[in-house]
């Protein structure tokens, strides 16, 4: 059992990376801006990267998918005016030749309420000249890279407006839960609304639980049971047996 598991996973990476390899090589052969063929395997080690809605993690495996089935080297610098300049490069040593490097700079700016982001990527090549055919997928690359880190940043904000929705719809069921039961308490105890909602709300603290939850027992049974302790009388009463003594003033017999 564990090892068709673990076949059927493998299999299911395959298919995926396959996918992957299938639309990559889509997205560069019906570009017009790209004069040549890209090589099979760099749409290998391209479809391998994956999107993240930090720029930083998405850019930062570039030159290990690039060298050598594109450049001899690669370095990324990347910044969004906050953090420091973030820095990559493969192999590790300085470029050589000059004359022999091509850059190629990006700008992004977010419309996901992410921080915008801009650097360069640098190529070299040390036994020939970059030409306008490798200027053009150097282009695509970086394309293809903002694509991943916009698809991420569109699904977390997709998700965090699920939630916010999914929160708003909670807070309205409750808040017509707790009215309802200030409802039943009015009707038990002969209170006004302010004053049932007070008894709601020190019943919940007494017995340790969430207002709404409370609420929700109230609907269900139809009555507010007693307290642990005696209500304190809230200000809405004090207020109002105030106003009845100032009325009736104490007169001497």
């Amino acid at each position: 059992m564990k090892g068709r598991d673990v076949a059927g996973h493998q299999a299911s990476d395959d298919s995926a990376s396959g996918t992957a390899e299938a639309d990559l090589d889509a997205f560069f052969r019906h570009r017009g801006d790209m004069p040549t063929a890209c090589p099979a395997a760099l749409i290998r080690s391209l479809s391998r990267l994956r999107g993240s809605d930090d720029p930083v993690v998405t850019f930062a495996g570039l030159p290990g998918a690039c060298v050598p089935e594109f450049a001899d080297g690669c370095q990324v610098e990347l910044s969004d005016g906050a953090e420091p300049m973030f820095r990559v490069r493969h192999p590790a040593g300085a470029a050589d030749g000059s004359g022999q490097l091509l850059l190629t700079p990006f700008r992004v700016v977010s419309r996901t309420g992410y921080p915008s982001y801009a650097g360069v990527v640098t190529y070299w090549w040390t036994g020939r000249t970059p030409s306008q055919s490798d200027a053009a997928l150097s282009d695509l690359m970086v394309k293809h890279l903002i694509a991943l880190v916009d698809h991420e940043r569109l699904m977390t904000a997709v998700a965090r407006a699920e939630d916010r929705g999914a929160s708003l719809a909670l807070e309205t069921i409750s808040g017509r839960t707790i009215n309802l039961a200030v409802g039943v308490v009015m009707h038990q105890h002969g209170l006004a609304p302010d004053d049932a909602e007070d008894l709601l709300r020190q019943s919940a603290s007494l017995a340790g639980m969430d207002l709404a939850q409370l609420a929700a027992g109230v609907v269900r049974s139809g009555k507010l049971g007693d307290p642990p302790t005696a209500p304190i009388a809230s200000s809405h009463s004090r207020a109002r047996a105030s106003a009845t003594v100032r009325s009736f003033p104490f007169r001497p017999p």
